[in-house]
């Protein structure tokens, strides 16, 4: 009976992958010929890429790692999933982003975080989606890589505009003392994860209320680092 399903759902391209459509896959949505053919960044630290206004906004953070750059094509891809309902992505998206931490971290020669914690979202955009995308892209991530997930650490204090609405200097000043840590974070080593890092505004502001809780190193995790924003 399920290879009947499937070679219907082959027929009628159901099965296709999301971007060639030419081939057929069964779980994530995406060939490994595409997912191959991703414009990726290299397994190490891209936080020195950044433009920061200050010295001590630069040293909130220890390290930026994030496998895909910023194109079309994976904008395509990250919005299919956060608003094109498309949340089996995060499946995809997982499994790309702990091949490529464990790459950077071997690299880097770092020790690998004790939590892992995620950029939260406002209660209106979590209704909206029907939800928290960050918050499933961990729970995926933690299980390849082993690492605790702890929700709920980080909460919006003060609502934000939308980023694409605003310059590289409005973000960093409507991103400042933004976020609170609810938990005491003292002696560990945090990895906050988000679906995108552009200015590092968003990132800071979630390194500065764990710093202020204790936590002794924080390093940003995302899919797509968009350096050129």
């Amino acid at each position: 009976m399920l290879a009947s399903i499937s070679g219907f759902a082959n027929r009628i391209g159901a099965n296709a992958c999301i971007l060639c459509r030419m081939h057929s896959v069964l779980e994530h949505g995406i060939c490994d010929d595409c997912a191959v053919a991703l414009p990726r960044w290299y397994p190490r630290s891209v936080k020195h890429l950044a433009h920061f206004p200050s010295l001590q906004e630069r040293e909130l953070t220890a390290h930026w790692f994030a496998p895909l750059r910023w194109t079309l094509l994976t904008q395509s891809l990250i919005y299919r999933y956060k608003t094109g309902g498309q949340v089996h992505l995060a499946g995809a998206f997982a499994a790309w982003l702990a091949a490529h931490l464990i790459h950077c971290y071997r690299n880097e020669q770092q020790s690998w975080p004790d939590v892992l914690v995620v950029v939260p979202t406002t209660a209106k955009v979590w209704q909206q989606r029907g939800f928290h995308h960050t918050g499933l892209l961990a729970q995926q991530l933690a299980s390849y890589l082993k690492i605790p997930y702890q929700a709920g650490v980080l909460r919006v204090i003060r609502p934000l505009a939308k980023q694409k609405q605003l310059g590289r200097q409005q973000r960093w000043r409507q991103h400042a003392k933004s976020l609170h840590c609810t938990v005491d974070t003292s002696g560990l080593r945090v990895a906050v994860l988000d679906d995108l890092i552009s200015s590092g505004a968003t990132l800071t502001a979630a390194a500065r209320a764990l710093r202020k809780q204790g936590a002794k190193t924080v390093d940003g995790w995302a899919l797509i680092y968009n350096q050129g924003d």
